[in-house]
């Protein structure tokens, strides 16, 4: 006797929601792409713990093998390491998870973010840095919601979009589908991160893109989006012909208005001739930096300009400059190229799932992560004012990390349940 089973039947079937089994049809090229960017991130960060001893050859003549794997796992590469075993781990389970329970809570993951967002503002779990209220002080350990808050909004809009459906094309929809996504970008700007409330901002456009809102609404959706652009100049302007103390006593419509390091950092970009020891001085050691690898770079733990303490925060936001001064043009086109495919790959994933769902958190999940490296290569070289966007894998951060980690693992899970649709 034979069993016909109708389509209709296979996609209401009730499948499990969690599957280990699911590791053994996972695609292999992006699992292979993900590791190597991940033992490059793992190198890069092992020479950033090293310092000055590096290059005055102090330490490097005399180290044993021992203290050579101590040196691994301690300082940034260590903690890189267990940032890395805890992103697999997440990407690991969120790969056995069928993705459409994930973007099924979308709506729950975006109240508990937004939450987090708030009492991170306004509660005194809210812990601050340099002026910012960006982490949240749970006891023993401290998380940044703001980077949750990317994948968090992405699941959400991946719920909308794909509920609506044809409804997008709707102005008042497409609007609704801004108010969600202003919500984050608002509360984050608070603390303030203007960096990161602009990083929801390329992601969200392109899945309500592909969601199928009309061309003319997308237009005047990205002309609304250019409105905070231009306050920003504006104000950056204004700094520069009125000065710091009348600029700091002057109040600007709507509550906007940037902090005086921000602005500092725009006309640093927007204006020739920075001043080299103080506003433009990120920007200006950052090219020296790159341009001093020239071809084939200057060797693993021999970056003058990073270990020499020149460049600040070569372990974070300019963690590409110490891979370019070592590894030299070679070794940073390499990296690129291996972005490239990541990115490439991911896209393909995210076309090839027909279902509308699996598809906007497909490629939601590899724009995120695409413009945070390419702003982050961009800001290095001089072509973006200079912001605190990490570098996918390779700059160090916990909170980042494993949220790349998850995007991953969203697009191996999308890979592996497409096939219940076909």
């Amino acid at each position: 006797m034979s069993l016909r089973i109708e389509e209709t039947d296979l996609l209401d079937a009730d499948v499990r929601v969690f599957n280990i089994r699911n590791l053994k049809r996972v695609d292999a090229f992006i699992v292979l792409l993900t590791l190597v960017l991940a033992f490059v991130g793992v190198l890069t960060q092992y020479s950033a713990s090293y310092g000055a001893s590096s290059v005055l050859g102090t330490e490097t003549e005399k180290s044993t093998f021992s203290q050579i794997f101590w040196k691994l796992f301690t300082g940034y590469s260590g903690k890189q390491i267990g940032f890395l075993g805890i992103g697999v781990l997440c990407a690991v389970v969120v790969a056995c998870l069928d993705y459409r329970f994930l973007v099924a809570i979308g709506p729950v993951v975006y109240i508990v973010i937004v939450a987090m967002l708030v009492l991170t503002l306004f509660s005194p779990l809210g812990y601050a840095v340099r002026g910012a209220r960006r982490w949240l002080d749970l006891g023993l350990i401290r998380i940044q919601p703001s980077e949750f808050s990317k994948l968090g909004l992405i699941f959400m809009l991946a719920w909308y979009g794909s509920r609506v459906g044809p409804k997008l094309q709707k102005l008042g929809y497409l609007l609704f589908a801004f108010v969600l996504v202003a919500i984050p970008c608002g509360l984050i700007f608070l603390q303030p991160s203007l960096s990161t409330a602009v990083a929801l901002l390329p992601a969200a456009l392109i899945m309500l893109y592909i969601a199928g809102c009309r061309l003319l609404h997308f237009f005047l959706l990205g002309l609304l989006v250019l409105f905070p652009a231009t306050v920003v100049i504006n104000q950056a302007l204004d700094y520069e012909e009125i000065g710091p103390e009348a600029y700091n006593a002057k109040h600007y419509p709507l509550g906007i208005k940037l902090k005086e390091t921000q602005v500092q950092r725009i006309l640093t970009f927007i204006l020739p001739n920075p001043d080299p020891k103080k506003t433009g001085y990120h920007a200006l050691q950052a090219r020296i930096t790159v341009g001093s690898g020239q071809l084939a770079g200057k060797g693993f733990l021999k970056g003058t300009q990073t270990h020499l303490s020149f460049l600040p925060d070569f372990h974070t936001d300019f963690i590409f400059a110490l891979l370019a001064e070592e590894w030299g043009f070679v070794g940073a086109t390499a990296v690129i190229v291996l972005f490239l495919l990541f990115f490439q790959r991911g896209l393909s994933l995210a076309f090839s799932c027909p279902d509308p769902a699996g598809r906007l958190l497909g490629v939601g999940c590899a724009s995120l992560l695409a413009f945070h490296a390419f702003t982050n290569m961009a800001v290095t070289v001089g072509l973006l004012p200079v912001t605190g966007m990490p570098l996918p894998f390779l700059s160090y951060g916990g909170s980042f990390y494993i949220t790349t980690c998850l995007c991953v693992g969203c697009l191996l899970s999308i890979q592996v349940r497409k096939r219940f649709f076909q």
